[in-house]
């Protein structure tokens, strides 16, 4: 479900391209969470920020409603360290950091432009709700 979604949208191999392992991140979440994160818009956006590998980023965007409990997510390779963000709507208690994202970012998914999010970033480049 999960991994068929990621092989042909090609997310599966842009974090190969990365320097991730696929298996690493999602083996092994359980049929729930698969079913979960399979329902998240995925996409490799092009980042020319400073040090970016491959100049992309990997997104992971729940669907809008489940905004309020579910973070959109994101992966990247920055100066070679792996880098999770986790993104919230709200404020949460994990989070230590903010940022505003303009509706005309175009490094970003359009779809959370436009807001403010509250975001940490992961130590673990595992999805957030694998935690939980």
């Amino acid at each position: 479900m999960l991994q068929e979604k990621m092989e042909q949208s090609g997310i599966k191999q842009a974090l190969k391209e990365l320097g991730y392992d696929y298996e690493q991140i999602f083996g092994g979440l359980s049929s729930k969470l698969q079913a979960v994160y399979a329902s998240y818009s995925w996409k490799k956006i092009t980042c020319m920020k400073e040090g970016i590998r491959a100049n992309y980023v990997i997104h992971g965007i729940p669907p809008k409603e489940l905004w309020e409990d579910h973070p959109w997510e994101e992966w990247f390779f920055q100066f070679d360290k792996p880098h999770h963000h986790v993104l919230f709507t709200k404020r949460q208690a994990c989070c230590d950091q903010e940022i505003f994202i303009p509706e005309e970012d175009q490094e970003h998914p359009s779809e959370i432009c436009g807001r403010d999010w509250y975001y940490y970033e992961d130590d673990n480049s595992r999805p957030y709700l694998t935690g939980l």
